[in-house]
């Protein structure tokens, strides 16, 4: 600590433990030392600090905060701050990092904390500046420059980004979040050749890790291995939109001479079920013992050298089946208009669906769109919509009926157009060759590149794109008038 209180030879024993991942003997040893003094400044600090390691954030916050309001330090700000973020008061903790740095302006650690945090809030220039002060204070920041790196795509400065996660990979090459980090800058550029090698470094990124580690059984197919007459699996991973994306090679890969059987999860056999050069699908925990070699489907475009000019682009590659077809027209009876329909919002655990979901209340325009029948085309309807549902008796709700991707393929070919966020949806639309419109953040996802209103995956495709950070009145306005341009 800064001059608060004196350290004892058992603290420095306990923080040696601390740093040691020791923490049990930490924690006794500070225990040990408040038994003998309960006001110990110190003790309890290194005892917050030994917690919050430990994953009590709960029990650190109070300890922290009384050694805070009773000593003016840095440090113990920073860890009350850490500790606060740990238990979801991000605003509180916010203001304890900048008053961490207010008192030193050159820790870096708290930089960074804030800088995360205004990242998370979409605010990435306040957040350069966050990394930038972290870097100044420790040049080799690996975790500043990666984060860094975001803000800048964040804000369409990719050359700048670029560079600054390259800084990052020189100082920790095996730094698995930068390579990944950087692909997608790479790509949302339209660097293909360099994106997609870094692309491989998601297989190394801890949440996503597990895609990777099924099947250890099979070997992982590589350029140049022969394929002729080989069974190859090609696995599925991370979310249901990359699945339907990138399935668009197994074609590609039977005209090689493979035998491809595809791994998918249950609720999209049916849409991929006629896919040629598919040989069958299995389901993730299906054996697939007579199978040769393996691939994980996003790295089907650095293997066949994808570049924005060979995109294989053919559509449809999904199905209907006739017998949901049936259903839904049942379902839907005789229309009363143009059938558009509607998706206001993804998962609510996605990463980033505080940026690409918006709520119903805010399409208020394009319902109040004449001559349309609205279909809203998504299980959830979350509880900040369900008034905004009520409202418009017009906007039929499919819901619950929507068993599977099927169900979802059959009623998507008896509309007209769809209208959606960035979601499952607008891929398996996309494949289906139905006409789609798609509403996109400032900063989209990397697919879609930057500048467009056409998409190079997806022909069939339209893209409205928030002009400023946030601006879906803008895009909402821009889909009202080509609804009403509609013949």
């Amino acid at each position: 600590m800064e001059g608060c209180v004196a350290t004892s030879s058992d603290l420095t024993e306990a923080r040696a433990l601390c740093d040691a991942g020791r923490l049990d003997e930490a924690a006794a040893l500070c225990r040990t030392v408040l038994a003998r003094d309960v006001g110990d400044l110190a003790a309890l600090h290194l005892l917050g600090v030994v917690l919050l390691r430990g994953g009590n954030a709960v029990e650190a916050v109070p300890l922290l905060a009384s050694v805070a309001e009773q000593c003016a330090d840095a440090g113990v700000l920073h860890a009350l701050g850490e500790a606060l973020r740990a238990v979801g008061l991000v605003d509180e903790a916010a203001a304890r990092w900048r008053a961490a740095i207010a008192l030193r302006p050159d820790l870096p650690e708290s930089w960074l904390a804030l800088g995360n945090v205004l990242l998370e809030q979409d605010e990435p220039a306040e957040a350069e500046h966050c990394f930038r002060s972290a870097i100044a204070a420790r040049p080799d920041f690996v975790e500043a420059l990666n984060n860094l790196g975001n803000a800048l795509v964040a804000l369409h400065r990719l050359e700048e980004a670029g560079q600054s996660y390259a800084t990052a990979l020189t100082l920790r090459p095996d730094s698995a979040n930068t390579g990944f980090a950087y692909a997608l800058g790479l790509l949302l550029g339209g660097d293909f050749a360099e994106g997609w090698r870094q692309f491989e470094a998601r297989r190394e990124v801890g949440p996503l890790r597990w895609n990777y580690q099924r099947r250890p059984e099979l070997p992982r197919w590589q350029p140049g291995m022969a394929l002729e007459g080989k069974r190859v699996l090609l696995m599925a991973e991370q979310g249901a939109g990359d699945v339907m994306q990138f399935v668009r090679y197994a074609p590609l890969l039977a005209a090689r001479g493979a035998r491809v059987v595809l791994e998918l999860p249950h609720e999209m056999h049916g849409v991929f079920a006629r896919m040629p050069g598919v040989a069958r699908i299995v389901a993730l925990e299906d054996p697939v013992a007579d199978c040769d070699v393996a691939c994980p489907l996003l790295s089907l475009p650095l293997y066949f050298g994808t570049t924005l000019d060979s995109i294989p682009a053919a559509v449809p590659y999904a199905a209907v089946l006739p017998e949901r077809l049936e259903h839904w027209r049942a379902w839907l009876g005789p229309a009363r208009g143009r059938r558009i329909g509607l998706v206001c919002s993804g998962r609510p655990e996605h990463p980033l669906d505080r940026n690409r979901s918006v709520s119903l209340q805010r399409l208020a325009p394009i319902l109040a769109v004449p001559g349309c029948e609205f279909v809203l085309v998504q299980q959830q309807v979350r509880d900040r919509d369900q008034a905004a549902l009520a409202a418009v008796p017009a906007l039929r709700r499919a819901g619950s009926e929507l068993r599977d991707y099927s169900d979802t393929a059959a009623l998507l070919g008896l509309l007209d157009l769809v209208v959606t966020v960035d979601t499952s949806v607008a891929h398996l639309a996309g494949a289906l060759a139905r006409p789609v419109w798609l509403m996109l953040p400032f900063a989209p996802d990397f697919r879609w590149l930057l500048g467009r209103g056409n998409s190079l995956w997806y022909p069939t495709m339209r893209l409205y794109r928030q002009p400023a950070r946030g601006d879906w009145d803008s895009v909402i306005a821009a889909v009202q008038r080509d609804l009403h341009g509609l013949p």
